[in-house]
């Protein structure tokens, strides 16, 4: 999947099977999109704790947010974890 765009997120649709579809960005780690099954798509990060253990945050809904506002708050969230954070800074 290319960098996550507003055209990008536009063309998903929801996942045939009920389940939620999740793309990831290509140009930041750990950065996606989520598309639920009721066809509402949010912005989430993914990243591990200082346990190990795999996390995921939604930064926000599409249409709230840009993709570019997304990926700036998912940057900064990213890096508050990476500081060794639990849980990224809410914006």
């Amino acid at each position: 999947m290319p960098r996550i765009t507003k055209r990008t997120v536009d063309a998903l649709k929801p996942s045939p099977d009920g389940r939620d579809l999740v793309v990831w960005d290509d140009k930041l780690p750990g950065f996606g999109v989520r598309v639920k099954p009721s066809g509402v798509a949010s912005y989430i990060i993914q990243y591990r704790n200082k346990h190990g253990s795999s996390r995921s945050y939604t930064v926000g809904r599409h249409g709230v947010l840009t993709a570019e506002e997304a990926r700036e708050l998912a940057r900064d969230q990213l890096a508050s974890v990476r500081g060794g954070g639990e849980r990224p800074n809410r914006a």
